[in-house]
């Protein structure tokens, strides 16, 4: 390829990006800091610019790898040198968990766990101190240490470097879409870094909480700030020449690569469906409310409601036309089948773990938003939608699910759905779209 058909991210020359991939290395293995820094989405992104302004592979793995080492190496001097001040940190001594945990992990694997823990992001940060604390030889953790950052380097730089890349090896045409693929992982990297960072005991939950309006945790507010945000930038990019040559760049692309598999991309998106979505909101809600005599599970049929709602005002609001491609007549921004689907996916699945502990709510959001991303995305892939309708109907959706989750921080159900109900939800949703895969297949039913 030639070398101006490059993309390449500007004013960041190579000394920078291999700084940068250094010093996140070592902030991500650093004792109590990788426990708020996003590491996995900050190296995901430089190593995907160290790849496509070509950088060389060895040099960002040589960075990675002096990164990891220098973390873990301060730490673990910090554990054995200033045990005790560190403990006695206000910090530290609000949050006695983090070394109690780290502790017990090293207790019971000794040396190996500076190999497992270096894969395990809450002890990744703490089990080099506690190895300190612990009066490990000096000589045999640095023996793990280097084991262990041998293959974390690569493990955490090659997607993203290999992403980039292929936009070297990748016709101009497609390049587009190769910086979208890059961009949605970064966006569900960032996000799944910053949700697990929001535990409510963590720190970065109790300082945003002194920072944002309200008593409520902070995890429900940042996220509806941000869908919030999220719409209103998809909205006035709509609006202006910048997005609308966004739309046009991204779409054919899209929609030629959805040509490649259409009865696949068709079943994806009739997740979407309004009629699907009202049929198991509406299950959700009856099922929790007469069933486990919740009240609460009927936010889940009335929030999806709402939405359709929004979506339908706003389609009128703005007025704008579909794709030339899509043979539809209603309006296309905002998406109704991308808003549909965070709506009932992201209401259910909020109902569902609203009051259970951070980590299972955590998995069942890590399942939910992927699924969500690809009906949006089915519906650019089709070409019946511009690419942000998309992004605007997928905020849409999840700020409502917000809203649902804040108020079930006030009124939490005593009781627990069962996990059966999510089987149950399967089945009806694959029992729906095989009835759909039939003759309306072949004609693209896609209204």
């Amino acid at each position: 390829m030639p070398e101006e058909t490059l993309i390449t991210l500007p004013n960041l020359p190579a000394w920078a990006v291999l700084s940068l991939i250094l010093g996140v290395a070592a902030a991500e293995s650093l004792a109590f800091v990788g426990l708020v820094l996003p590491g996995v989405a900050l190296l995901f992104a430089l190593a995907f610019a160290a790849g496509s302004s070509g950088l060389d592979l060895g040099a960002c793995l040589a960075m990675a790898l002096a990164g990891a080492l220098l973390g873990d190496g301060v730490s673990f001097w910090l554990g054995k040198h200033s045990t005790d001040r560190i403990r006695n940190l206000s910090l530290v001594k609000r949050h006695p968990a983090w070394l109690e945990q780290g502790e017990r992990f090293f207790a019971r694997w000794g040396g190996l766990s500076i190999l497992l823990g270096r894969f395990i992001g809450p002890l990744r940060p703490v089990i080099p101190f506690a190895a300190g604390s612990c009066q490990m030889p000096t000589p045999r953790f640095m023996l793990y240490n280097l084991l262990s950052a041998l293959g974390w380097a690569p493990a955490y730089l090659l997607p993203g470097y290999f992403t980039g890349r292929g936009l070297q090896a990748m016709p101009p045409a497609l390049e587009p879409l190769l910086w979208l693929v890059a961009g949605l992982v970064f966006v569900l990297l960032a996000w799944q870094q910053l949700h697990h960072r929001l535990h409510p005991d963590s720190v970065l939950s109790q300082r945003l909480g002194q920072l944002l309006p309200g008593p409520w945790p902070p995890s429900p507010l940042v996220m509806l700030i941000s869908t919030a945000g999220l719409l209103l930038l998809s909205t006035a990019l709509t609006l202006s020449p910048s997005g609308e040559n966004l739309n046009q760049t991204l779409l054919p692309t899209l929609s030629a690569l959805g040509a490649l598999l259409p009865k696949t991309v068709l079943a994806v998106t009739l997740l979407g469906d309004l009629e699907l979505a009202l049929i198991l909101a509406l299950a959700t809600s009856l099922f929790g409310a007469l069933w486990l005599r919740q009240t609460q599970a009927w936010g889940v049929i009335l929030g999806t409601l709402t939405v359709i709602a929004l979506n339908v005002l706003l389609k009128h609001l703005f007025a704008i036309d579909r794709p030339e491609q899509a043979a539809l007549t209603t309006f296309s921004f905002p998406s109704g089948h991308a808003s549909a689907a965070a709506a009932w996916i992201g209401l259910t699945c909020t109902w569902w773990a609203h009051n259970r502990p951070h980590a299972q709510r955590h998995n069942s959001y890590l399942v939910a938003a992927p699924l969500i991303l690809l009906i949006g995305l089915s519906r650019c892939l089709l070409g019946v939608h511009w690419p942000l309708d998309v992004v605007a109907g997928i905020a849409e959706g999840l700020a409502v699910a917000a809203v649902y989750r804040i108020w079930l921080y006030r009124y939490p159900a005593k009781t627990l759905a069962p996990p059966g109900w999510l089987g149950a939800l399967l089945i009806l949703t694959l029992g729906y779209v095989a009835w759909q895969l039939g003759p309306a297949a072949l004609a693209y039913r896609i209204g």
